[in-house]
């Protein structure tokens, strides 16, 4: 039976009693993401407020949020405007830039609030919510690395065994049988969006340059006598993914269209995260049984070999200064990290950020594809590289953009293309 805290009115004759859910001030918090318009993730983040607010009846999560290409042009807007969510759910590379887009940053320290818990160790990359030392975000939704998925009919018709494909040179003979008539070997991205650069740079550049921007892992100091963009390994990863997408690869506008080549049958290979495989379960539950995975290959250059080093990529919160209620929105989010929560999303596709959840028997027994993402990062993959968090970030992937559409839908020539970048990524780090 459900407790009722009573409160005793007396109006005149009258004696009311008035359940606690009722006699509380109703909170409004607002919720934004760029991942709500896909179907895993809507369902998953629909279930955590639908059971939160079961347990909160006073609190009403109200989420929105524009599809990927429009979502970080908005979030400028809205953040410089100080109007932004009272949650807003980045990836750790977005979080230094977006803060710093209001004089004495937009969102909150959470380092008090996290005092006396065990987050910081039990969530994965929580490390890299810090900036400047202090903590802005939470990591408390889930995360992905990158592998290959491909197409087991198309495969077997094509003769290859995947496992036999360990290094970027056995990948390229590969695509060069799957790629027959009018079928491409993978779609590749040929836009203005960010993934433009991330494709070779996950597959390619950063496993032998360690670094698009800057050496040692994209570490630190951020000066402009540091930018690498142009050394020899990283101009080499850019002939070698110019040459790859001319011969073997499908131009596609947006990863939701190499997506669709792939479910339907005219690619073999789609280079994804974890999420990919909720996707395709929501997409058609009969493709998944003809879907297989792979770990990235390793990249042989100048005669020695590099394993991948690619990013892992968690979904993080933040609580914005504007916020009426950074207390009730910190209890969601930690509420979120929490191994109830974390069962409602793994349903999203993604792995969840709680340790202690996605290495249980009860996760890796349901989502045994999900699983295979650790087990690469453990046995094929280096130490992940990530985007350097700094302020000046946007900028810098706005000049890899143009870079890249310069050199892999233009076909210009990658070492001056490279050369000009370079000396704009200086400019940007010497202001």
């Amino acid at each position: 039976m459900k407790k009722l805290f009573v409160v005793v009115l007396v109006i005149g004759l009258f004696v009311v009693n008035v359940p606690a859910g009722l006699s509380q001030e109703q909170i409004v918090l607002t919720f934004e993401t760029s991942v709500y318009v896909e179907e895993p993730h809507k369902n998953a983040i629909d279930a955590l407020i639908e059971t939160y607010n079961q347990k909160n009846p006073n609190v009403k999560i109200e989420v929105y949020g524009a599809g990927y290409a429009d979502f970080w042009n908005n979030l400028t807007t809205e953040v410089m405007a100080g109007n932004e969510a009272d949650i807003v759910q980045v990836y750790t590379e977005n979080i230094a830039t977006y803060n710093a887009l209001r004089p004495g940053g937009a969102f909150v320290e959470l380092d008090s609030f996290m005092g006396g818990t065990n987050l910081a160790e039990n969530l994965v990359a929580q490390e890299f919510c810090v900036v400047d030392g202090k903590t802005l975000a939470l990591s408390n939704y889930a995360w992905g690395t990158t592998g290959i998925f491909y197409r087991k009919s198309m495969f077997e018709a094509a003769g290859i065994d995947p496992a036999s494909l360990k290094t970027w040179d056995d990948f390229v003979a590969a695509s060069a049988k799957l790629t027959t008539g009018n079928q491409a070997a993978m779609g590749i991205l040929a836009s203005s969006h960010a993934f433009v650069i991330s494709e070779y740079n996950r597959l390619l550049g950063r496993v032998v340059s360690n670094g698009l921007y800057f050496p040692d892992g994209e570490s630190g100091p951020y000066t402009a006598d540091r930018i690498q963009t142009n050394n020899e390994a990283n101009v080499w990863a850019a002939k070698q993914w110019q040459e790859y997408m001319k011969k073997y690869g499908k131009p596609v506008p947006d990863k939701k269209d190499s997506r669709e080549l792939f479910w339907n049958g005219h690619v073999a290979i789609n280079f994804d995260g974890p999420w990919f495989i909720g996707m395709s379960a929501s997409k058609d539950e009969a493709v998944v049984n003809d879907i297989g995975l792979m770990p990235q290959p390793a990249v042989v250059y100048n005669g020695k070999t590099y394993k991948p080093n690619p990013s892992v990529y968690p979904l993080v919160a933040m609580i914005s200064k504007k916020s009426a209620h950074p207390e009730e929105a910190w209890k969601f989010l930690e509420w979120m990290a929490g191994e109830e929560a974390q069962a409602l999303i793994a349903q999203c596709g993604m792995i969840p950020s709680n340790k202690t959840y996605a290495s249980s028997e009860s996760y890796t027994s349901s989502y045994q594809m999900g699983g295979l993402f650790n087990e690469f990062l453990a046995n094929n993959y280096a130490t992940p590289v990530s985007d350097p968090q700094i302020p000046q970030l946007g900028e810098l992937t706005q000049i890899m953009i143009d870079a890249a559409q310069e050199m892999f839908v233009g076909g210009a020539d990658v070492q001056a293309t490279l050369d000009d970048a370079a000396e704009r990524l200086k400019d940007v780090m010497s202001r």
